[in-house]
């Protein structure tokens, strides 16, 4: 440790103030170096820390491929339109394909006339591909 400072200049507040700083460090570097042997406990062969990095990384993308699973599943739940993804719909509107089951805006799609005079509503690329 470095030899005290020369404190005869200060007054008895000052002196006491930087002997509680100069406390207070001695202290934390106690604390510091307790974790640092702490840290220094034998460390796992590489061929394991792979193995383990390996796993989480597995557990990572199994978990991230659970979260999306019930966003697919949902196209008629979604906020937007389905088809241009720009118009926005507010609770209850839009309207649901009879066929791929997405919701569109009315610029996306609408009722279609079927052969048997009835009519359905279907998104522009149903409509398009089985020309209804």
């Amino acid at each position: 440790m470095p030899e005290m400072p020369d404190l005869s200049h200060l007054t008895e507040d000052e002196r006491k103030i930087i002997l509680g700083v100069m406390d207070r460090q001695k202290k934390e570097d106690a604390k510091e170096q307790t974790m640092l042997k702490i840290k220094e406990e034998p460390k796992p062969q590489p061929a394991q820390k792979l193995h383990q990095q390996f796993e989480s990384y597995k557990d990572q993308v199994k978990k991230m491929g659970e979260e999306t699973k019930p966003a697919q599943d949902m196209k008629s739940e979604a906020p937007t339109c389905g088809i241009c993804h720009k118009t926005k719909f507010a609770d209850g509107c839009g309207h649901l394909c009879s066929y791929c089951q997405t919701k569109f805006c009315a610029r996306c799609g609408g009722r279609v006339s079927l052969r048997s005079n009835k009519v359905t509503l279907a998104c522009i690329h149903v409509a398009d591909g089985q020309k209804l």
